[in-house]
């Protein structure tokens, strides 16, 4: 009997720490569930949240986009407006100084005085004899993108190749009908080409008169810009070409009109 009782009082002992042992490992199990649970409740909260935000910023980027493409556009159009008033009111002031200075000599000589500042100072249209060097961007490498594009034509390029013109002899020059003065810019604005403070786009077609196109081209050939062009073609992919032009006409600086050019 003694024996039986012991063995009974000894299987209950056991049942019972088993028990004992299993019911926190369910509890635990439970709450183990149920953190994941909220965990990815709160990530998938968090992550709506987060994509709802981005959607909203972009939406208000797109609005801000829109808004200054048309401040741009409209500030473009004012511009235009007024080089319009700038072209009318210099051709009421060149008639008015012909009705002014006509019928005297010395009205005769003050004319052909103002004339000839006009077109130093790049006021008036001129037509002649010269050359052109049209400047494009290099063919963009698939692989690369335009994130790295070294045969991107800049604006110190335009300056370089301005200048070799001027030091190679010529005595006016336009930038994509553009005229240059001797208080033009060429400087840049983000990716764009700003010439007299407008935007250029490539190809950029630099024309330029001179008292012999021919030599003119050779001297152009010859001096740091046009070497530089070369090397440019040669290193990165370039693509310039410089051509003779017979009956090449630059309109004044103010005029917005492109160039007409007749190839010889």
């Amino acid at each position: 009997m003694r024996v039986d009782a012991s063995l009974d009082a000894l299987l209950a002992d056991a049942l019972a720490s088993d028990y004992a042992n299993t019911l926190p490992n369910q509890d635990k199990g439970r709450f183990r569930v149920i953190f994941i649970a909220g965990a990815a409740t709160l990530v998938t909260l968090v992550l709506g949240m987060a994509i709802a935000q981005t959607q909203i910023q972009a939406s208000e980027n797109s609005v801000t986009r829109d808004a200054l493409v048309d401040r741009v556009r409209a500030a473009d159009r004012r511009v235009q407006e007024l080089e319009a008033t700038v072209l009318t009111a210099q051709d009421n002031l060149l008639n008015a100084e012909a009705a002014t200075l006509a019928g005297t000599s010395l009205g005769e000589q003050a004319r052909d005085r103002l004339e000839r500042l006009r077109i130093a100072t790049g006021q008036t249209e001129v037509v002649g004899n010269g050359v052109t060097v049209t400047i494009d961007d290099a063919p963009l490498d698939p692989l690369l993108g335009d994130q790295n594009h070294p045969g991107k034509v800049i604006d110190r390029d335009l300056q370089m190749v301005v200048n070799g013109l001027w030091q190679a002899g010529a005595t006016d020059i336009a930038i994509n009908g553009r005229r240059m003065t001797p208080t033009s810019a060429i400087r840049a604005a983000g990716e764009a080409i700003l010439v007299n403070y407008r935007p250029m786009s490539p190809p950029y077609v630099i024309s330029a008169i001179g008292p012999d196109a021919d030599q003119l081209a050779g001297r152009f050939r010859e001096n740091p810009s046009g070497l530089l062009l070369e090397e440019l073609e040669a290193k990165y992919g370039v693509i310039w070409e410089l051509q003779r032009v017979g009956n090449i006409s630059l309109p004044a600086a103010s005029s917005t009109s492109k160039n007409s050019e007749d190839a010889s």
